[in-house]
């Protein structure tokens, strides 16, 4: 009997690795019949290890996700895309849909949007999946605003690009909001549903390099009455010689506001600042530089409380290809809080990730 449940238990695990394959097989023969249709599998690795005592690090290796990407053009007019992913939360593999859409750039002039699940094109890093980022772990901003990954939701984007003699892109979408961020609940019906905008904006810069700034705003109000606002600025800079990236500049400061129904707000701010340079034509050394507070946090008499949580990531990157990466990082990070002890971390990082098969690029 002990036998046979351990056969079964197999099998169970086994079969949703089988579909997957047989998925993957039949889609990539699909796509070589000139439909257009393409598929992408990425792979995100990651090992955190004790540097000292004072470290949260799990001392193990582990499949943070692993991702599977179906996109294409569905006709003359729409495109489609369907990405499902594997990730691990606090030791177990949840596989679920990031993102389904259709959506379209030939439909109406100067514009483009989607209509389906996707990560809230707002931001940098929140429009972008874990492995695609410059570097290993969510700065504290965006782990607090945002959620581990991203902010996923259901609903409508639209873009136009307005017919001005500079770039300018501005963006807005609603979604239901029943839930914010990455949850796995379905949330209640808000009295507000999430809606944000973006403004975009590109220029080119000496040697050979381009900017891209946005400001960004978003707000909801929960089934409890709690209002939620986050304003915020990004920049991205790149500098290219012969397609390598010599020095990539990217940084995200993030104000939110909490108003509850009943009591006093609550606000926070992060920021945080990347500068990467290249060090050899495959080989980027950057350091990612982190820093959170509570402005709002106050004692039981209703005084101020100072606060703070900074954070060092130095960080190097090696790239075989456009296919592979491998990080290694050294995470240092202080807490401080009046009255309070300091609360240190430092934990080595580790990340390789890999792509098979063509990844859809990205806007810059």
């Amino acid at each position: 009997m002990t036998y046979m449940i351990l056969l079964l238990r197999h099998f169970l695990v086994l079969c949703p690795l089988l579909a997957l394959a047989l998925l993957c097989a039949a889609v990539s023969a699909q796509a070589d019949d000139g439909s257009g249709l393409k598929t992408s599998v990425a792979l995100d690795l990651v090992g955190s290890f004790n540097s000292t005592k004072q470290s949260t690090a799990n001392d193990r290796f582990d499949v943070r996700e692993a991702e599977f990407l179906l996109y294409g053009p569905i006709d003359h007019l729409f495109d489609g895309m369907l990405n499902v992913a594997a990730h691990n939360e606090g030791g177990v593999s949840l596989f679920e849909v990031h993102e389904a859409y259709i959506g379209s750039s030939k439909l109406i002039p100067r514009s483009r949007f989607r209509l389906g699940q996707f990560f809230l094109g707002i931001g940098r890093l929140n429009r972008f999946h874990r492995h695609d980022w410059p570097f290993i772990s969510a700065p504290k901003e965006h782990l607090e605003f945002f959620g581990f990954e991203a902010a996923i939701d259901t609903g409508v984007e639209y873009s136009y690009l307005t017919p001005l003699p500079f770039f300018l892109e501005l963006t807005a979408g609603v979604t239901n909001g029943w839930a914010y961020g990455h949850v796995h609940d379905a949330g209640q019906r808000p009295r507000a549903p999430t809606h944000y905008g973006r403004a975009t904006t590109y220029v080119d810069l000496p040697a050979n390099g381009g900017a891209q700034t946005s400001l960004n705003y978003l707000s909801r109000t929960s089934a409890q009455g709690d209002a939620m606002t986050l304003v915020g600025a990004d920049l991205t800079a790149k500098w290219r010689e012969a397609g390598v990236l010599n020095f990539l500049l990217q940084t995200e400061a993030w104000q939110r506001t909490i108003k509850p129904l009943i009591g006093s707000s609550e606000r926070s701010f992060g920021v945080y600042v990347f500068p990467q340079f290249a060090i050899a034509e495959q080989t980027q050394l950057g350091l990612l530089v982190d820093y959170f507070t509570v402005l709002t946090l106050k004692n039981i008499v209703g005084s101020p409380i100072a606060n703070a949580e900074n954070r060092l990531v130095p960080t190097l990157t090696y790239r075989t290809s456009e296919f592979v990466t491998l990080r290694l990082a050294y995470d240092w990070s202080i807490a401080k809080q009046a009255n309070l002890a300091d609360r240190k971390n430092q934990v080595i990082q580790m990340q390789a990730t890999v792509n098979l098969g063509a990844h859809p690029s990205h806007d810059f």
